[in-house]
């Protein structure tokens, strides 16, 4: 089915504050702090953000046992145990793009996380008391670690899917669905590649690796399936996942994603079985539907700019508890400098030479020279910016991580350095909120951000003009 194109609104600069804030976050690790010099902690913790697909989720802080009620944007720190009930699904995503889904009845502790002061993550380590977790873990740096401890084993992986079951009498069965793992118990220790699973008992044998096997229990399953077909010929970073209620027959669910426009949108979905209906709805009214076997694929071509409606259908044998289905959507988009609002979504591509033009010409730069600034080359969530120069003189450095949480701009500093010694990063949180009047973590760019992440060195912030 062909699209009308549609006639686009001139282009607004309104993205030239964010880039003069973000600047800003760099030149103050190392401007702000001249008169600091107490040595900084050896590393800075890396907090999670979680998102609940469907409530409920509930939260105990710090190692306690009081369990309170959770939402999307919630921030999961070291020590905090998140746990889901029998319908509920919920999700923690570090700024680096890993992610942990839970399933329902299911109980998990971040442990500790940490950055490195390059801002790359430097090790993770998650307890599961019970229950079902997926954990998609992005490409760690070299010495990077991250773990998931059971009642039997710890599973240790570098960029890899995998999924762990553990039951109330401690077995846990550990899926590899890429990547490489290593499972070590008290008595045992085996590493395999995928796609294989082991079984730990709970006295600590690991079983051989043998194939996975099939559990109509498992909601990952098509959830991974539909993931893997939407990430074929889209931009890394623009995908966004949805897991919906259970679904009856006739019933019908509907979700949203924003896409500043020129090229494609494509929506997957995953279901256990029966049958569903997958549709898109573009800005101009333009629907482009599929059905069938799972996972469902729709591509809308020469995609229009705007807010794309997505609507999932219960057709047939959905039974009496229904499905619950996976939506995950994804977009094309080029790698580069862009300033565009249209019909409510909103793009922009910051090169690190924007930042640095940006500020240059806000007169914001004073005392400061020989600036060297960087943007990580290819991230799927988040972006870690790092700059070098002089500044009335003095040499100095320093790393901040930017994400995406709850719509708005989260900047954590990891760590600078002025006269050659190192500042804490809370020191540097401190100063830029003194100088920009608020809380950089939790910075309002004036729309809502959807998506952050980083592609040929290019920061990509995607969203949608909608109150907060």
């Amino acid at each position: 089915m062909a699209n009308v194109a549609v006639k686009a609104p001139p282009r607004r600069r309104g993205g030239r504050r964010i880039l003069i804030a973000l600047f800003l976050v760099i030149v103050l690790i190392a401007a702000g702090i001249v008169w600091l010099n107490i040595a900084a902690q050896a590393q800075v913790n890396a907090a999670a953000a979680l998102t609940v697909y469907q409530p409920a989720a509930s939260i105990a802080r710090n190692g306690g046992s009081t369990f309170t009620a959770a939402t999307t944007g919630t921030v999961v720190q070291a020590k905090d145990t998140v746990q889901t009930d029998a319908k509920g699904r919920a999700a923690i995503t570090l700024p680096d793009g890993t992610i942990t889904r839970l399933a329902s009845d299911s109980t998990i502790t971040l442990d500790s996380a940490h950055f490195t002061k390059n801002g790359n993550l430097n090790d993770v380590s998650l307890t599961q008391q019970v229950g079902r977790t997926f954990t998609n873990v992005q490409h760690l740096v070299s010495g990077a670690t991250f773990e998931v401890h059971g009642k039997s084993a710890t599973a240790s992986v570098r960029g890899t899917k995998f999924e762990v079951y553990t039951k109330s009498d401690g077995t846990m069965i550990v899926k590899l669905f890429d990547g490489e793992l290593t499972v070590t118990s008290s008595k045992d220790h085996k590493t395999f590649k995928s796609p294989r699973q082991v079984t730990v008992s709970p006295d600590g044998t690991i079983s051989d690796p043998g194939p996975i096997v099939p559990d109509p229990n498992d909601p990952f399953g098509p959830a991974l399936e539909a993931s893997n077909a939407v990430q074929v010929g889209t931009t890394p970073g623009t995908e966004q996942d949805f897991i919906g209620a259970p679904l009856h027959n006739a019933e019908q669910q509907t979700y949203t994603y924003s896409y500043a426009g020129g090229s494609a949108v494509k929506a997957s979905l995953g279901y256990p079985g029966s049958a569903m209906k997958l549709t898109i709805k573009t800005p101009d009214g333009k629907q482009y539907f599929g059905t069938g076997k799972s996972p469902i694929v729709v591509t809308v071509n020469n995609a229009p700019p705007g807010i794309y409606t997505i609507y999932v259908d219960g057709v047939s044998g959905l039974g009496a508890n229904g499905e619950e289905p996976f939506i995950a959507i994804a977009s094309v988009e080029e790698c580069k400098s862009a300033e565009v609002i249209q019909f409510g979504a909103v793009h922009h591509g910051y090169t690190a030479r924007d930042l640095v033009t940006a500020v240059q010409q806000s007169g914001q730069a004073s005392g400061i020279s020989n600036l060297s600034l960087t943007i990580s080359e290819n991230t799927i969530a988040g972006a870690i910016i790092s700059a070098k120069g002089i500044y009335n003189g003095f040499s100095w450095s320093g790393s901040a991580v930017l994400t995406a949480q709850n719509g708005a701009l989260v900047i954590m500093p990891t760590g600078g350095t002025i006269f050659g010694m190192n500042v804490p990063a809370q020191q540097v949180v401190d100063q830029i909120a003194a100088v920009i009047g608020q809380n950089p973590s939790n910075v309002n760019p004036g729309f809502v951000v959807d998506r952050l992440f980083t592609c040929s060195s290019v920061m990509m912030v995607d969203g949608r003009m909608t109150a907060r």
